[in-house]
């Protein structure tokens, strides 16, 4: 089975070894579209429990990432949500 869902958070960041403009601290609202594919769990019903996942993006939201992101995904570019959304989320 097929599943699909889309969410919103607003995060602000910075990237301190970037030399443009994105060096400093500024916001942007995130847009994180998550494609999953797996087998029902006969005892849930469920591939995966949409609350956990809304949770865990949630959880970024209204923040300054640089503050609340582990050091592995830092700086927190695009890329580095990507592959902290794939180990924490999923």
């Amino acid at each position: 089975m097929n599943l699909y869902l889309k969410r919103k958070f607003a995060a602000a960041h910075f990237l301190p070894d970037h030399p443009g403009k994105c060096m400093h601290l500024h916001g942007h609202t995130w847009k994180v579209e998550v494609w999953l594919e797996g087998e029902v769990d006969p005892e849930t019903g469920m591939v995966v429990d949409f609350g956990e996942v809304k949770y865990q993006i949630d959880l970024l939201d209204h923040t300054t990432l640089n503050w609340v992101l582990p050091v592995e995904f830092l700086p927190p570019t695009a890329e580095n949500l990507v592959k902290y959304f794939l180990e924490n989320v999923l």
